[in-house]
């Protein structure tokens, strides 16, 4: 055997135990099971037509996001008590940020109130069932 050789089949018998760690995976948990859970989201009646819901869960912080499109969500979560935070964002028609010059960006605004999302009161419980009642938001 060369010197080359020898260098070369401990190498692989040095990274193999790291090969096989990966491949088989560390104490096979493959953590908290999750469920797909939605619903609707509406302001003022009207569906939320581009936003984000976020499920947080009350025992240690852990988020479960989702984009919201034409009013539905669907989301993967694990069950237990949440707090649900939405937001969502739109154009505001003749506005622009003229920060940059020369160019014209549209002006967007958060238009979903506080108390939907940094002041959110907003909780559900997630159960494992595939639905959840509507969140029927007032802008008042």
């Amino acid at each position: 055997m060369t010197p080359t050789t020898n260098l070369t089949r401990r190498a692989v018998l040095a990274l193999l135990p790291i090969a096989l760690a990966t491949l088989v995976g560390c104490g096979g948990e493959a953590g908290p099971k999750t469920y797909s859970v939605s619903g609707t989201v509406t302001l003022d009646g009207t569906p939320i037509s581009d936003g984000q819901i976020t499920f947080r869960t009350a025992k240690d912080g852990r988020r479960f996001t989702g984009p919201i499109k034409d009013g539905k969500y669907e989301v993967k979560a694990e069950t237990g008590d949440m707090t649900v935070e939405i937001v969502a964002s739109r154009v505001v028609p003749g506005k622009f940020d003229k920060s940059n010059p020369g160019v014209d960006e549209p002006l967007s605004e958060m238009y979903i109130p506080k108390k939907y999302n940094s002041d959110t009161k907003l909780t559900a419980k997630i159960d494992g069932s595939a639905s959840l009642p509507p969140f029927e938001l007032k802008s008042k």
